[in-house]
């Protein structure tokens, strides 16, 4: 049961995050990198896989146990599931063309990603709550998310820096050409 806690961790609850952190930051602004797609991809695939054997774990488990019936857990378990396989599947699915529909697929996308990793980090708390150990498992899950946490706070403030530093740059670049 403890390997399928430790996938679960690892594969939702810290490649998913991580492969959101690289696609907001790593994509454009304010770091262009031409790889983050694939490792956007390789880290939500992997996530994926690693989430799903713990999850599959998990669902036996939950089956052949007559003491163990968390409900709630399960229930997450399976809404998760669907979101992310929901999500995997869009690799094969991305539209093509310059019609408005590729937009509204890639807002659909945005949501549906950061309502599976607030469903992940609220599901493995739910099952880290109803086991033996269970303060080892929060406070090191815990302390995951401060580390995921403070990178996306970081990158967030210097986005905004940068932003802002590019936007007062073209103002006095605008200024300069346009003065008598």
């Amino acid at each position: 049961m403890t390997d399928a806690w430790g996938s679960e961790i690892f594969g939702w609850g810290t490649l998913l995050p991580i492969g959101a952190i690289t696609a907001r930051y790593f994509r454009k602004f304010p770091f262009k990198c031409s790889e983050w797609y694939s490792v956007h991809i390789k880290c939500q695939s992997g996530g994926y896989i690693v989430g799903t054997v713990g999850w599959c774990s998990g669902m036996f488990l939950g089956n052949s146990s007559k003491q163990q019936s968390n409900n709630t857990h399960r229930v997450l378990g399976m809404i998760i599931f669907t979101f992310a396989t929901i999500q995997m599947l869009a690799m094969f699915w991305r539209p093509k063309g310059e019609n408005g529909f590729p937009k509204y697929v890639k807002i659909c996308h945005h949501l549906l990603g950061y309502a599976l990793i607030a469903l992940t980090i609220a599901n493995i708390f739910e099952g880290i709550n109803n086991r033996a150990h269970a303060a080892k498992w929060k406070w090191t899950y815990v302390g995951i998310l401060c580390v995921l946490g403070v990178t996306a706070l970081g990158l967030e403030i210097f986005k905004w820096i940068k932003r802002a530093m590019m936007r007062e740059a073209m103002k006095l670049n605008s200024n300069m050409y346009t003065s008598p």
